[in-house]
């Protein structure tokens, strides 16, 4: 049987965006704690609704045209200095709407104070702009190791100086200065030390060649995104922004491991398969091995997060955030589907259906847009039920298109999942309900040590199997 085996070279690519994604995501969420316990839950629900704009924006800004360019065979310099204007013209169009619009925005989120809050979050926006190619360059040399370094340098120092502020009772504007200074600083360092300039020419031809490739990739991410962040602009218009605070820490815990590990399957398993796209037996087979190994070693994770949630969240942020729990609880399920939702948006990219994986998000998100403007009024806790269930969803969906179009082996890859999932599900509930420990912390620290045990066995009998 035909099998893909990871090079030295990939090993490392895989190694170095894991200490990226882990040392920047695990660092941040440091940050957010030692902030949470500084600042109020009302302080990360106006971050939280202020943030959806300029999310957004910044995903506009990209225009999908990374990943034309990382799939591309043979790049030009003109290829990358088309790309790089196109990106800090929109940069800077949609820093300009922002500033524009921004007593509208805060009218209608029903927050006068936030007028100002947008024009200064935004210039995050041009900033960002201006690093893509310098990150693009180093993701087709799978070379990792660089980002890693210069993203964890950007949070820590960003992160410190967000500390200091809210110690001396900045407030939200903390927040807003922590994520300006982390674009602000992170652009410049890449620019130094890439030393990548833009020397070829800019041609239209070239830029609408990654444009026809690249915007049904950026119309589907802007539905995502749009989709993500309603949760945001719902639960905070609807309910409030200390509930929106709630879920936003709650979503934080929960998206470290869960976007931590998409960002590295994605970032670095993209080109892999780009370059096996001519043998879908290998890739496939590739993308199976690593939906196995995130299951082996996020579903404890989360399982521990979802059995714990009180502890964890009383522990960790204080007592004021204790109503944050049920939110844990539940996010840290639905959350675990997501890595592998994302998988097959891989599939679809490499095999060039930008238009099938627009189509897909169009149809899904609508649904589920729909079906929560439905249920909104039934209460929040119904609201992140409705969450656990359209990230369940949108995996099914995910997997039907993957077989009906490419004939994804969808049975082995379930036989694949079921082998892993149910006795991790099955110890994980016994460890997480019969260890009981007074000390609250070695407590946690038992049961999650604990849980792993069974899934390390599992990825040794995974090492030794051919898929």
């Amino acid at each position: 049987m035909e099998e893909y085996i990871v090079n030295v070279r990939e090993f490392k690519a895989f190694f170095w965006s894991f200490v990226d994604g882990v040392g920047s995501q695990g660092s941040q969420l440091i940050i957010t704690i030692l902030l949470a316990r500084l600042l109020t839950p009302a302080d990360f629900g106006i971050i939280g609704l202020i943030s959806v704009v300029v999310y957004l924006s910044n995903v506009i800004g990209n225009g999908g045209l990374n990943n034309s360019l990382i799939r591309k065979d043979k790049l030009t310099a003109d290829d990358f200095t088309s790309v790089f204007i196109f990106n800090i013209s929109i940069g800077i169009l949609l820093y300009v709407m922002i500033f524009l619009s921004s007593g509208f925005l805060s009218n209608f989120l029903n927050l006068p104070q936030a007028e100002v809050y947008f024009k200064i979050y935004a210039l995050s926006i041009v900033f960002t702009a201006f690093e893509q190619i310098q990150r693009v360059k180093l993701t087709i040399d799978l070379n990792f190791k660089t980002q890693a370094k210069i993203t964890l340098f950007s949070v820590i120092l960003s992160g410190i100086v967000a500390l200091i502020l809210a110690k001396l009772g900045f407030g939200v504007w903390a927040l807003i200065i922590q994520a300006v200074f982390l674009s602000v600083i992170r652009c410049f360092i890449f620019w130094y030390v890439i030393g990548w300039r833009p020397t070829g020419h800019f041609k239209m031809p070239l830029l609408l060649e990654h444009l026809s490739f690249g915007y049904k990739l950026l119309l589907g991410n802007v539905i995502d995104v749009a989709y993500r962040y309603m949760f945001n602009l719902g639960i905070g218009k609807f309910y409030s922004v200390t509930d929106l605070g709630f879920y936003n820490q709650a979503t934080k815990l929960t998206e470290v491991p869960s976007m931590t590990i998409t960002t590295i399957v994605r970032r670095v398993n993209y080109p892999i398969i780009s370059n096996l796209r001519n043998n879908k037996k290998c890739y496939f087979n590739n993308l199976i091995n690593i939906a196995s190994y995130i299951t082996a070693i996020y579903l404890p994770v989360s399982l521990w997060l979802s059995f714990n949630s009180h502890n964890i969240i009383s522990k960790l942020l204080g007592e004021k955030w204790v109503d944050a729990s049920p939110f844990l609880s539940i996010l840290a399920i639905a959350f675990f589907i997501v890595p592998f939702s994302n998988l097959f948006g891989n599939i679809l990219s490499v095999e060039g259906r930008s238009d099938l994986y627009f189509k897909i998000r169009l149809f899904v998100k609508l649904i589920l847009s729909v079906l929560f403007i439905i249920i909104h009024s039934y209460g929040i806790n119904f609201v992140l039920f409705f969450i656990a269930f359209a990230t369940f969803f949108e995996w099914i969906v995910n997997i039907i298109v993957s077989y009906v179009y490419f004939k994804f082996p969808v049975f082995k890859y379930l036989k694949r999942l079921t082998f892993i999932i149910i006795p991790i599900i099955c110890s994980s509930y016994l460890i997480n309900n019969y260890i009981l420990i007074d000390t609250v912390i070695v407590d946690l620290a038992v049961k999650l040590t604990v849980s792993m045990i069974i899934p390390a066995f599992i990825l040794f009998l995974l090492s030794r199997e051919k898929v």
